[in-house]
């Protein structure tokens, strides 16, 4: 029966010794269910008069003359493999690692575009059994260093080790260093502190999300806050998940979106949380880097303050004052040629400019005061410093949201005048249909109406339809505003997002050992020999962008859409919901924060139990 033997890279050129050696022996390991692996290559005359119990036999032997391997089984294949380093935390994995959380796999990984009744079948235990016997070689493989060292702790005089003498000295040194009472006293005031820090970061969560008003909807600098509060809440999890391999199983619930083949991933992981191991590294990575951004962005608003100010202040009140009130001049008075209706026009180009002053005097002129100006500039170079780039970018977002208040008022008003408009029309033309619009089931029905209702009807129908291209020129021309502002909101909430969830430590990974973040294996014909090699490959970038690509669907549903061409047409609100955005980034992080208590009862257990933290 065919086979397949599994050989380590380091042994495939084991050398003969000095002392007279008659030839090599290969040891193979099998457990139940796996294939051969060779955990090593001795010397034939180590082996004479030792016989090897389960699960270690010889599988080939070479003599001296020999160039090539003689297998017990001749139907046999060779794969050459190099040793995953367990330290450095290398791996094989048929299934590529995930960097979201479990839960939210469906919702934005590539399950986005099939159904999830087609993913759960794909993910059925029926459906992958072929792949079992290779998934336990692979695990058995994970830990061929394991293997190796019990192989020889059983038959120590076939491989004599040395030992590192300052590296048993260190360990000592660590070993009494972590019995002394200064580390427990530091171990405890460590877990007050993170307990303390983790409560308040809860509170503050709560705050943010209170049902009364969700600042989080609204403010895009409490989303960061937010945002942050989440990240510290989760750390002491990713800690017990990456340093003890722990759950915390009254804190997490457990979800129905864990498809096989993510449990079968976990069992081919160095740590069964190794991907909070990448995750956690890859928020420090994007906190430091933040901060620095921070650093840099309030070092350029320091040195070019002055100028910043003066070019800033003009800007605003070009485009958010001048422009406006000359736009809403202009469709008083017969913009284009178009015959607007004067009297609606002046009606409501007094009422657009009137809102524009009064916003002018009591909001925008106050705030874009080059003292003013100057002022909040220096207090986002503060903030930058102190909290990171992506939080001095969410207050000037907001900034920007209070300066652009009065855009999105008219915006509102005469979307609102042209969606009622737009209604009593289509029911007026019902009217003449001899149809009626049935409210409760929701339909049209046919219905009778008397002659005064249908002349009633056709004059309120005419004026309308006079008034529609009025109507139509103040809602287009403040649609155009409106969407501007939205397009400059998504830019600014673009930099935000690559600040906070941009992968650093998955590209780091990549580049620097692409073993420790694999996305499946390959089997390759060595060029040299007609041995076969086992390589690991790689994570896709397009697959840590995972939640990029989502969002970008998500917006272009939204905003660069048929929908949106309707939803203009039809004078239906047109919003950024961020909230409802910025989420698909949150899937590194669970949807609620974890209890302090369940954290601080686990952390709790483990000093009283005598390990470390």
């Amino acid at each position: 029966m065919a086979g397949y033997v599994f050989w380590p890279q380091h042994l495939s050129g084991r050398k003969y010794d000095e002392d007279g050696c008659d030839g090599l022996k290969a040891v193979g390991l099998k457990l139940r269910g796996t294939d051969w692996v060779v955990v090593d290559v001795v010397p034939s005359r180590k082996l004479n008069g030792i016989e090897l119990t389960m699960p270690y036999f010889i599988i080939a032997h070479k003599r001296v003359m020999d160039l090539k391997w003689e297998f017990e089984d001749e139907f046999c294949s060779v794969i050459e493999f190099k040793v995953p380093n367990q330290r450095l935390l290398q791996f094989f994995s048929l299934d590529r690692i995930s960097l979201s959380l479990p839960e939210k796999e469906v919702e934005t990984g590539d399950s986005v575009l099939v159904s999830k009744n087609v993913v759960k079948l794909w993910g059925h235990p029926r459906y992958q059994a072929h792949d079992r016997r290779l998934r336990q070689t692979l695990s058995l493989l994970n830990l061929f260093r394991t293997h190796e060292k019990a192989f020889h702790e059983k038959y120590p005089h076939i491989g004599q080790r040395t030992e590192d003498l300052s590296t048993r000295v260190l360990n000592l040194i660590r070993v009494q260093y972590k019995k002394s009472a200064i580390w427990r006293i530091l171990c405890h005031l460590g877990l007050f502190l993170t307990v303390i820090v983790c409560q308040v970061s809860l509170y503050t969560y709560n705050a943010l999300n209170w049902r009364g008003v969700k600042l989080v909807a609204f403010s895009a600098m409490a989303q960061q806050i937010d945002l942050r509060c989440q990240q510290t809440c989760y750390f002491p999890v990713q800690y017990l998940r990456i340093n003890m391999n722990m759950t915390l199983r009254k804190a997490v619930p457990r979800f129905r979106t864990y498809s096989e083949a993510s449990a079968n991933l976990r069992k081919d992981l160095p740590s069964n949380y190794y991907p909070d191991y990448i995750r956690f590294y890859n928020t420090v990575w994007l906190f430091l880097n933040d901060i620095s951004f921070g650093l840099i962005f309030a070092a350029f608003l320091f040195e070019w303050s002055e100028r910043l100010t003066r070019l800033l202040s003009k800007i605003i009140e070009f485009f958010l004052y001048d422009i406006l009130k000359t736009v809403t001049s202009s469709l008083a008075n017969n913009p284009l040629g178009i015959k607007l209706n004067e009297e609606l026009a002046r009606f409501l180009s007094d009422l657009f400019l009137w809102i524009i002053e009064f916003s002018h005097a009591n909001l925008i002129q106050p705030l874009v005061k080059p003292e003013n100006l100057s002022i909040f500039l220096r207090l986002v170079g503060n903030l930058g410093c102190c909290f990171g780039g992506a939080f001095a970018f969410s207050v000037i977002l907001d900034f920007f949201s209070i300066l652009t208040l009065h855009i999105y008022v008219f915006y509102h008003i005469s979307g609102k005048i042209y969606h009622w408009q737009l209604q009593i029309m289509k029911s007026l033309f019902h009217l003449f249909c001899g149809k009626k619009r049935n409210v409760l089931r929701n339909r049209v029905d046919n219905n009778v109406f008397e002659l005064d209702e249908l002349l009633l009807g056709t004059l309120f129908f005419i004026i309308l339809v006079f008034l529609a291209p009025t109507v139509l020129a103040f809602y287009y021309s403040f649609t155009a505003f409106r969407l501007t502002t939205i397009f400059i909101q998504i830019g600014i909430e673009s930099v935000i997002a690559l600040l906070n969830h941009f992968p650093l430590f998955a590209l780091l990974l990549r580049l620097k050992d692409p073993r420790r973040i694999p996305g499946g294996i390959s089997i390759e014909l060595k060029d040299d020999s007609s041995r076969l090699e086992l390589k690991n490959k790689p994570l896709s970038v397009g697959s840590m962008f995972t939640p990029y690509l989502a969002l970008i669907h998500q917006m272009k549903d939204t905003y660069f859409s048929t929908r949106t061409v309707k939803q203009v047409l039809l004078g239906e609100p047109l919003a950024m919901h961020r909230n409802n955005l910025y989420q698909l980034l949150y899937s590194s992080l669970p949807s609620k924060p974890i209890e302090i208590a369940t954290i601080y009862d686990k952390l709790s257990a483990l000093l009283s139990s005598g390990k470390d933290l």
